[in-house]
């Protein structure tokens, strides 16, 4: 593992890894980079419909032409000819475009803010692994000085053998703990890394004593997590390209025409013709047939939207719910292990005063650890719960250019406007 300066501070938390180093990592990911190469296309699709479908088409027919009693003769005919947009089909194309670099843009958005949320995950699994592993690696030095003691009790007289085959029992199984916590921190490592290959791990775990409460309201975080669901904005924008397609598509039932200017020059040049042409294509039936899929297509797009509002809402709540839960959770766990390890240092010093066996001070010692333990994971909870919804309202982990801020956004048609409310 690499140790960095922004990881070398004595007492510094690695709860969360800092904001530079994800918003690198988060570049760094590939669904990101694919959602950037959208981006591009979509920009050059908003050029070619600016440009629209039709161009010039240039025609060189050059001939001979025999007359009888006449001779031959040298001739030739030039074509030039174009398509013209109607200017309504026009301003649909770059409504379309408009809107479809949008949708890729909200939708690379949207590939950050997954990657956040991904990285969120890997990277609170390998810390709660990975200070599982520190805290078994301490319960098992504290049972080796355990057995060290009973050592000497027993050749003192003062405890039995069997006291000393109960220690190194324990001993045993809390070796075997460290080593299970280490495979499982191996896995979690690998993991992250496979996801996230920049992003630098610190050399050693450390917690805060307490995790932070989600602040504000329910309520404000529901809305937050809502108005700047970038999820959201992408399945409106495409909802509204697929609209103005179908209403394209419904004006291309009108063809458009075909101007031309034609030039011949006959019977050797003595003859010269200048004339300029129209052509309108015919095709009723397939037209109005794309029409009616086009407009299928916008119906479908409107009712995503809906499904994407509606899914955002609840995972909103669902969110907020399940951080001030991890929150209560810690605090009831941190409860339990005070209240065990008390019980464990009674329990030790009934049994140095004689008063209890080995077997009562081994059953509150595992006790004392699974609480020490189940404690550490709730607090991890609890930082990955708050954490969460932060990420999901776009107040940490998510970069912007200047003035382009998720607090200076727009608010879109529809939603409510964005609530004040604290954040890490």
């Amino acid at each position: 593992m690499i140790c960095l300066p922004v990881f070398a501070q004595t007492g510094a938390d690695t709860s969360l890894p800092p904001r530079e180093l994800v918003l690198d990592a988060i570049e760094s990911a590939p669904e990101v980079r694919a959602a950037e190469a959208g981006v591009a296309r979509a920009e050059a699709e908003e050029r070619m419909r600016r440009a629209g479908p039709h161009e010039a088409q240039f025609t060189v027919i050059p001939q001979r032409r025999r007359v009888d009693q006449e001779g031959r003769y040298h001739e030739w005919e030039v074509d030039l000819s174009r398509g013209v947009r109607w200017p309504g089909k026009a301003r649909l194309d770059r409504e379309i475009g408009a809107t479809g670099r949008e949708a890729a843009q909200l939708m690379l958005e949207d590939a950050h803010h997954a990657a956040a949320r991904r990285l969120l995950a890997l990277w609170t699994d390998w810390q709660r692994a990975a200070a599982a592993t520190a805290l078994r690696q301490q319960q098992a030095q504290l049972w080796q000085q355990e057995l060290a003691s009973v050592d000497r009790r027993v050749a003192l007289g003062d405890a039995a053998q069997r006291d000393r085959l109960a220690v190194d029992a324990a001993l045993a199984q809390a070796q075997v703990a460290v080593l299970q916590a280490q495979a499982e921190e191996t896995r979690a490592r690998l993991a992250l890394q496979a996801q996230f290959p920049g992003l630098p791990l610190p050399a050693q775990v450390r917690l805060p004593p307490q995790p932070d409460p989600l602040p504000g309201q329910d309520a404000h975080w529901q809305a937050l997590i809502v108005a700047r669901s970038h999820e959201i904005g992408a399945a409106d924008a495409r909802a509204r390209q697929k609209d103005a397609e179908a209403r394209r598509a419904q004006a291309d039932r009108t063809p458009d025409p075909v101007l031309g200017l034609r030039m011949l020059d006959e019977r050797g040049g003595r003859e010269h013709t200048l004339g300029v042409t129209m052509t309108i294509p015919f095709g009723i039936a397939y037209r109005g047939a794309a029409a009616a899929a086009a407009g299928a297509d916008a119906m479908a797009a409107a009712a995503d939207l809906a499904i994407t509002r509606r899914d955002i809402e609840e995972g909103a709540h669902q969110v907020v719910a399940a951080a001030r839960a991890a929150f209560a959770v810690w605090q009831r766990q941190r409860e339990a292990r005070d209240a065990a390890e008390t019980s464990a240092a009674k329990t030790e010093r009934a049994y140095a005063l004689g008063e209890l066996g080995l077997v009562d001070v081994l059953a509150a010692r595992r006790l004392a650890e699974d609480s020490a333990l189940a404690e550490q994971r709730a607090l991890l909870d609890a930082i990955e719960a708050v954490t969460r919804v932060q990420v999901d309202a776009h107040e940490v982990w998510h970069a912007h250019a200047p003035g382009d801020t998720d607090e200076d956004a727009p608010v879109r048609p529809g939603q409510p406007a964005l609530p004040t409310v604290g954040g890490g």
